[in-house]
């Protein structure tokens, strides 16, 4: 199977665009390169222009958050938000995604207590500019190609 180029940006577009499932594909599939990206470091050239920036990684998984929660399904939500807040921080880790995800957790557990609209709970998350300045910034290159590759499958 292959990976589209670009998914981050495209996921981006189909999150603002509130197509929430076509967003979640796509997002996912952006995080799942970076999961692979992340354990194959080791045998990966620094030089490769193929390789996703850690930082558009952690907003790929914010952005899946938010795809997730306005998809409705608030339990994924809800665990991918803690596991981004319990994150062990490193040079690579944003701390901005951290601070977004401690902001945004109490708005989604209340959400998921009082069975709110996925639009109501859209509304109150914080907002977050990065998605702003992902568009034009965020890599066009979609890690999956060089990593499929140099992972033999």
């Amino acid at each position: 199977m292959s990976h589209p180029h670009g998914s981050l940006r495209a996921g981006i577009t189909a999150l603002k665009q509130e197509r929430y499932l076509e967003a979640i594909n796509l997002l996912e599939s952006f995080c799942y390169c970076c999961s692979i990206q992340e354990r194959q470091e080791h045998r990966l050239s620094e030089r490769n222009g193929s390789r996703a920036n850690p930082e558009e990684c952690v907003l790929a998984r914010v952005a899946l958050i938010m795809a997730y929660q306005g998809s409705g399904d608030l339990e994924r939500s809800i665990a991918l938000c803690q596991e981004l807040l319990e994150q062990k921080e490193t040079p690579e880790s944003a701390p901005w995604a951290r601070e977004w995800a401690a902001q945004a957790l109490p708005t989604l557990k209340q959400a998921s207590e009082h069975s709110m609209p996925p639009e109501e709970v859209m509304a109150r998350l914080p907002v977050l500019q990065q998605l702003e300045d992902c568009q034009p910034l965020c890599s066009s290159r979609d890690p999956a190609p060089h990593l499929l590759k140099s992972a033999h499958l």
